[in-house]
């Protein structure tokens, strides 16, 4: 026989849920959401003139 999910009655009680999935769903949210905003990085890399010293002597 197989068995099929109980469903959910008004006077059953939730399990609370655990806090990691809580926080990764907050994330989540805020990832799709309009108010998502990209964190700027320090690694990102900023165009420079380069080996300037020795234009200038030229």
């Amino acid at each position: 026989m197989i068995e099929t999910p109980r469903r959910q009655q008004p006077g059953d009680a939730q399990p609370p849920e655990r806090a990691d999935l809580a926080a990764w769903r907050r994330r989540h949210a805020l990832r799709r959401s309009s108010a998502a905003q990209p964190v700027p990085s320090g690694r990102r890399y900023r165009r420079a003139a380069k080996h300037r010293k020795g234009e200038r002597d030229s």
